[in-house]
């Protein structure tokens, strides 16, 4: 008796789930990538922001590091000492030491027979060995370190966004200002929800967004993420402030995994 054909199940998947499982379409391939692409798009679309009101942009861009502890007290979460090294990623074994060691003392000595052979006297090749000492622990300790995290803040004194419209146009993918509108940038709006999605995915953190639009008395403070499977914003903050100054202009921070090293 022939197996019965197991019935086929109509899956459906919210845009922002979509994009999350296939980051690489919009640039967003690894923890280096991710660092790069994000400082891009928040400048270009702030760039965008300026040049839509005739400005000439001012834009101000801040990226901090954040070390793993900083974060969990962020994040609320107790920080332990470590009661078994070997569990964790970055523990060394003796073995790995010792040929790190071993590789090191290979390299010095091939740099000194290279100096002494092409002149420069003791103190060159002293300063060589501490310059490749340096180097080397650096390069140790960067991977041993493995990727962090990073606080990326974008301010500008572009147009502002309307108050009511601030959630959807960040925290809804395929949801933006710029569809049919040809020559910007950007074409489908995706690059500062790809960082918030981004975030969401390796810090859990929210967007922190202050704006206000040219001649309001007032500046819109949001902190908000994004709800991947319904593709929808998750508001954990809403408030209007004064704005005395009549500034106008965005300010968008958030903080993702990110790998500075190579990008």
């Amino acid at each position: 008796m022939a197996p019965k054909a197991k019935e086929d199940v109509l899956v459906q998947k919210s845009p922002a789930e979509f994009f999350a499982e296939n980051k690489n379409i919009a640039g967003f391939d690894n923890p280096g990538k991710c660092l790069y692409t994000t400082i891009r798009e928040l400048a270009e679309n702030a760039l965008d922001a300026a040049e839509s009101i005739s400005e000439l942009p001012f834009i101000e861009i801040t990226i901090e590091e954040v070390s793993k502890a900083r974060l969990n007290r962020i994040r609320g979460v107790e920080e332990h000492g470590r009661l078994d090294e070997q569990l964790y990623q970055d523990f060394e074994s003796e073995d790995a030491r010792k040929k790190r060691l071993a590789k090191e003392a290979k390299d010095k000595e091939r740099l000194q027979k290279l100096i002494e052979k092409h002149g420069g006297g003791a103190a060159a090749v002293e300063a060589k060995k501490k310059e490749l000492a340096a180097n080397a622990a650096g390069k140790a300790g960067a991977s041993m370190r493995g990727n962090l995290f990073y606080k990326v803040t974008v301010k500008d004194n572009g147009a502002g966004m309307p108050h009511r419209d601030i959630p959807n146009m960040l925290g809804r993918v395929l949801s933006g200002t710029k569809y049919g509108v040809k020559q910007t940038r950007g074409k489908f709006g995706l690059g500062a929800k790809m960082a918030l999605i981004w975030s969401k995915m390796t810090t859990g953190l929210p967007f922190e967004i202050i704006s206000a639009r040219r001649g309001t008395s007032s500046r819109s403070h949001y902190v908000l993420d994004i709800d991947i499977h319904r593709n929808e914003p998750n508001v954990h903050l809403e408030e209007q402030l004064p704005n005395p100054d009549q500034w106008h202009g965005s300010v968008l921070s958030l903080t993702i995994e990110g790998n500075w090293q190579y990008y």
